[in-house]
């Protein structure tokens, strides 16, 4: 490939990511706004959730449209492109089964499994065992220390669930 090729690669826009993100900020726009009705106190998780989002959304949508969004340098290959698009309906599927579980079966189960299940999907190649360990136990800390710091710490009420 020469270089006048790779040059045009490496700086491809992105449209996409751009559209995306562009729906990523709506969203938080919109969070930040809905939260104009509500008490001080209560606005302050949806304000800073949708006002993070809407920020690292507008960068994600300047990195996308100036060629800087991380995208491949070289030409994907079909097994590629399938993989890639398998991980992301594994993403799409395993979020909506997040939603629609969330109530049912608690925080800290759904977002323990949503997590470790997009764990799995994200690997490229296979981890080793003490890797895996590694990787899950860290996914269990992590979800442990949001689940109490949003319940414990922030008084946000969780839907307890069946399983926890």
């Amino acid at each position: 490939m020469s270089d006048d090729t790779r040059g045009h690669l490496r700086h491809a826009r992105d449209w996409p990511g751009a559209i995306a993100s562009t729906f990523f900020c709506l969203v938080g726009i919109y969070m930040v706004s809905a939260s104009l009705s509500m008490t001080q106190m209560a606005a302050v998780f949806p304000r800073t959730i949708g006002s993070v989002m809407a920020g690292l959304s507008l960068l994600q949508i300047a990195a996308a449209l100036t060629g800087r969004s991380g995208r491949s340098l070289e030409v994907s290959a079909d097994d590629e492109a399938a993989e890639g698009l398998g991980r992301r309906l594994v993403l799409i599927a395993t979020m909506i089964a997040w939603a629609l579980l969330f109530p049912r079966l608690g925080m800290f189960v759904t977002s323990l499994a949503a997590c470790l299940v997009l764990m799995a999907s994200g690997q490229f190649g296979r981890p080793s065992p003490r890797q895996l360990l590694a990787y899950s136990c860290t996914v269990v800390v992590m979800v442990g220390f949001f689940y109490l710091l949003m319940a414990r710490v922030l008084n946000i009420p969780m839907p307890r669930g069946v399983l926890f």
